[in-house]
């Protein structure tokens, strides 16, 4: 008989088995000043795209993970678990409930779960911040989930390191290893000055994206994109953006994949 609280605690033991495994990593400097391109961009507003500045530093992560073990559930023509982030494994973010993103592949899976740690200055998992379980569509999409903003979810803290995790369960009755395959990256939420700050209010949605870009936001400025291809799906501009922003995390071959974000301002 299928118990959800009871399947959490399992997945969730058999997360901590799978994370805690991982190679501790000394971390003193979690942000990198962003990299000026080296070659100027000429076609930018002709392209409509923005060139998005992301921390240089890498972190140990598993952003990709696939169904190679036989009995695996994922399949498709991309059967991947897929993080939507840098190759660094870290993505930045001023939001305290920040959205995160993901590709799901077609699948059988019976479950998902979606895990926030925060972590020590090791990159330990250390405290849990928040974890839910759900079921997957079965149709390949890229899938989001926003940290709920309640008093049972605290909110990021300012320069502190989280790691999310995505893990999808094939077999409910096999909560092991071999029947769970799971992804996890890492987000840290930062400041800007109070000057850039005060310009993205006065912004439309639109223009904020080249002030997320040139910021290095990672999580605002795809959370952004995604808010305006939903609620204008047919403006090629936008879905031309989304492409680029895959395209510069070696992500391209996800960007036609169906988005399962709706639009909030209808």
């Amino acid at each position: 008989m299928y118990r959800p609280n009871y399947l959490k605690i399992s997945l969730s033991l058999l997360l901590n088995l799978l994370l805690c495994g991982l190679p501790s990593v000394a971390f003193t400097q979690t942000i990198a000043k962003p990299q000026p391109s080296s070659k100027p961009n000429n076609n930018k507003q002709q392209s409509g795209s923005v060139q998005v500045k992301v921390p240089t530093k890498s972190l140990p992560g598993r952003r990709e993970n696939g169904s190679t073990r036989r009995g695996g559930c994922l399949f498709g023509d991309q059967p991947l678990l897929v993080l939507l982030l840098p190759s660094t494994n870290l993505g930045l973010t001023t939001a305290a409930y920040p959205q995160f993103f993901w590709y799901t592949p077609d699948n059988t899976a019976q479950t998902m779960l979606f895990s926030l740690y925060k972590v020590d200055e090791k990159l330990r998992p250390q405290t849990l911040v928040y974890q839910t379980n759900f079921k997957p569509s079965s149709k390949a999409a890229i899938a989001n989930l926003t940290l709920p903003n309640n008093d049972q979810v605290k909110p990021l803290t300012i320069n502190q390191t989280y790691q999310w995790s995505v893990s999808i369960v094939c077999d409910i009755q096999d909560p092991s290893p071999r029947s769970v395959i799971s992804v996890h990256g890492w987000v840290q939420r930062v400041a800007i000055n109070k000057s850039v700050a005060n310009k993205l209010k006065r912004l439309s949605l639109r223009e904020r994206l080249s002030v997320y870009a040139e910021q290095g936001l990672w999580f605002d400025l795809l959370s952004t994109v995604a808010e305006l291809r939903a609620c204008n799906p047919s403006d090629t501009k936008i879905s031309n953006i989304w492409t680029s922003l895959l395209q510069q995390i070696e992500l391209g071959y996800l960007a036609k994949q169906p988005l399962g974000q709706q639009c909030s301002r209808r």
